[in-house]
């Protein structure tokens, strides 16, 4: 039980010191991709500013935060570190990174410790004094301190010091320690196993051969940065990869593509606020430009990208861009423009005691006065670069000022000097190693061209295919949610088929009277709504008394025959549309105007014929003289105001009314036809319909006519 006890512990405890390492590492990455944010965070956090002079009260505000005070101690150290970044925005950042190091270093009680606020010490003197050469030995020293603590902490500041000891000696031109440094930073970055830093060593590394022109070696450390940088998602990373590759193809000349890259990474930087490295890759387009001599393009590049490096306040990179514009305005035969930007540069350069960038800027005053004939100038600023070179083994720069010199010398009939000159350059060649890259050094550079392009092209390759693969699922989603759509569709086509089919049906059914199976009354009354008021036409209401219960008398299969067969020939002798109300009432539709003795007669007629091939019709046999059948009739339209709009249902009451009246005179066949006068009002035409039209009756502003006495016929009331 003991022992599970303390596997338990011991399981415990690695896990948090797993979790630990990744929190640093991620501070470290946030550290590099977003300083701005972790400024915020960490000052949030730590409530900054803190006032405290010692051990005892640090730890008192410590714990009045909630936090451990190592914990608050590394969180300050971080904060401070930040506030020296030149991609930092904070108009305050170097007065506060002076009030926490002076913090840090009232409660420094370790080797640790120490060691951070040195560097912290140096980074501040190198971003106002911009003194590099001291600044080394104070790395150092800090470096001395924690070379042999093996802690998680201590191998990410050792990581640290290593980068920036690598670049400040690039910067210095100082190739073997920086070479040395950049090693040991790139072996810390793979001992941590973190795609992140390792990716970023191999781009510090790919930067010093690219600067001392081992482009094969260069290649070979972006391509794998690239290779690394594509397979995390960290903007800033992304960006420095981007820059780098523009850079590779910049001075393979493959111009296109380095612009592509460039504007890539440019974008992504001023989407995140870095205008540090903004600046970098503006210059980077501005010398595509350059490449391709299309001056004023980079001549705008170059100004952009100072007017940034002002605004940042890196003042030795507006040095730089007055060197490189210069440079251009000769190009241009502008040499008033030129003088006047390397001038500026050399103020900068002197001002910072920056050797390393002056040295080339009097070459290049050098330069330029020799290719207008200025000797004078030509010889002072010759010496002037003769002494930085010496100072720095500039040979090759000693060897171009020599040849500049000699000239001048024998320009200005100096010719001692110029013979003295002529046996320096001669003493400088034959000490020269001569830097010329062999077979050798040319096959390396195809064989890491060709691993470039093969990296970049696998990278193509993984992508496109991860990109075919998502488009394949979309596709198959697609297909499927189409193949749903489509199933939905038919489903609801089928029912709406369907529906439609069944109202069809129940339209049908709806429209035919139900034991005759015959266009009915809402057959009939849909025909009526369908009609134009204004054209004259004719309705008339059938009743037979004879064969109102014939359906009865007859049985439904017998009478449902017997009535369709009268339907068709009253159709064909009355020559309309006849409907079906009910047993032995029929109601007819006559698209012109026919009068009540027309319809009459042919009833008559029509129901001799029934009764002679249908003799055993009831009631129909024994009849000597007419049969008992009423008609009621109305002429359209009933009113002469095209404006008034009477209903289908209200036409049909009407013919109910004359058919009522028809009905009640004894003396058979009998009709009423009603027709109203030219000014009848429409409310006659209203309901109650039956007492409206027996007073308009009374009152004469409707007119009756029967083939029997109207004064005998009773009028139907409401």
């Amino acid at each position: 039980m003991l022992r599970l006890a303390h596997l338990v512990l011991f399981i415990s405890l690695f896990l948090s010191s797993v979790a630990d390492a990744k929190d640093l590492e991620q501070q470290e990455i946030e550290f590099k991709e977003n300083p701005n944010k972790l400024l915020i965070k960490l000052s949030k956090s730590t409530e900054f500013p803190l006032q405290f002079t010692n051990k005892e009260e640090f730890s008192k505000i410590a714990n009045d935060l909630g936090y451990e005070p190592i914990e608050l101690q590394r969180d300050l150290e971080v904060l401070a570190r930040v506030n020296l970044e030149t991609n930092l925005s904070s108009p305050t950042k170097y007065d506060d990174a002076k009030l926490l190091i002076g913090q840090l270093d009232a409660i420094a009680s370790n080797a640790f410790d120490e060691a951070m606020v040195i560097m912290l010490k140096a980074r501040l003197r190198a971003r106002e004094n911009k003194e590099y050469q001291p600044i080394i030995v104070q790395y150092m020293d800090a470096l001395n301190k924690i070379n042999t603590d093996m802690s998680l902490q201590a191998t990410l500041f050792k990581y640290i010091i290593h980068e920036h000891l690598g670049g400040l000696h690039m910067m210095l031109l100082q190739s073997a320690p920086s070479l040395s440094h950049y090693n040991r930073y790139r072996e810390i970055a793979y001992q941590l196993h973190n795609d992140y830093f390792i990716a970023e060593a191999e781009t510090a590394l790919g930067k010093y051969y690219n600067r001392n022109g081992d482009k094969a070696k260069s290649l070979q450390h972006f391509s794998e940065a690239f290779r690394l940088a594509s397979g995390v998602n960290y903007p800033m990373l992304k960006s420095q990869a981007l820059i780098n590759l523009a850079r590779t193809y910049r001075d393979l000349e493959q111009w296109d593509d380095a612009l592509k890259y460039a504007h890539e990474a440019a974008e992504i930087q001023q989407q995140l606020g870095f205008e540090t490295y903004l600046a970098e890759t503006l210059n980077v387009i501005a010398m595509v430009y350059e490449g391709q001599e299309k001056w004023s393009k980079a001549v705008d590049y170059y100004l952009n990208a100072q007017q940034v490096n002002e605004r940042v306040g890196n003042v030795i990179a507006v040095g730089i861009n007055f060197h490189n514009i210069g440079g251009i305005y000769a190009k241009l035969n502008n040499i008033p423009a030129a003088l006047n930007a390397l001038q500026r540069a050399n103020d900068i350069f002197r001002s910072l005691k920056t050797n390393h960038y002056l040295v080339h800027n009097e070459l290049l005053f050098t330069q330029i006065n020799a290719q207008q004939g200025q000797w004078a100038e030509t010889i002072d600023h010759a010496k002037k670069t003769l002494e930085l070179a010496k100072k720095l083994k500039q040979t090759d720069i000693q060897i171009e000022t020599l040849g500049y010199l000699s000239t001048a010398y024998r320009k200005t009939n100096d010719l001692n000097a110029a013979i003295d000159t002529v046996e320096s350059i001669i003493t400088l060649t034959n000490n020269h190693d001569d830097d010329t890259k062999d077979d050798k050094s040319y096959s390396e550079l195809t064989e890491q061209k060709l691993k470039f392009e093969l990296t970049l092209l696998s990278n193509k390759l993984e992508q496109q295919i991860t990109k075919n693969k998502h488009h394949q699922l979309i596709i198959i989603l697609l297909a499927f949610s189409l193949s749903i759509v489509i199933a939905v569709v038919i489903f609801i086509w089928r029912k709406l088929a369907l529906k439609n089919a069944l109202y069809l049906d129940a339209k049908v059914i709806n429209h035919i009277e139900p034991m005759t199976q015959i266009a009915g009354y809402r057959a009939f009354i849909e025909k009526l709504d369908t009609l134009d008021p204004s054209e004259p036409q004719t309705l008339a209401l059938i009743n037979i008394d004879e064969l109102n219960n014939l359906d009865i008398q007859l049985g439904l299969t017998e009478s449902r025959a017997l009535m369709q067969k009268l339907i068709v020939q009253m159709s064909q002798h009355l020559n309309t549309e006849v409907f079906m109300i009910r047993s032995g009432q029929l109601a007819c539709y006559f698209n012109q105007q026919r009068n009540a003795d027309y319809i009459y007669d042919a009833l008559v007629m029509c129901l001799e014929k029934l009764n002679n091939i249908q003799p055993n019709i009831p009631h129909f046999a024994h009849l000597q003289d007419a049969h008992k059948a009423s008609i009621g009739h109305i002429n359209l339209p009933l009113l002469s105001n095209p404006d008034v709009n009477i209903s289908a249902q209200l036409h049909f009451e009407t013919l109910q009314y004359a058919l009522a009246a028809a009905i009640d005179i004894k003396e058979k066949p009998a009709y009423v036809s009603l027709r109203p006068l030219n000014f009848a009002p429409a409310a006659i035409f209203m309901p109650p319909l039956y007492l409206n039209l027996t007073q308009a009756l009374n009152r004469g502003i409707i007119r009756a006519e029967s083939n029997r006495n109207t004064l005998d016929i009773n009028w139907p009331k409401s």
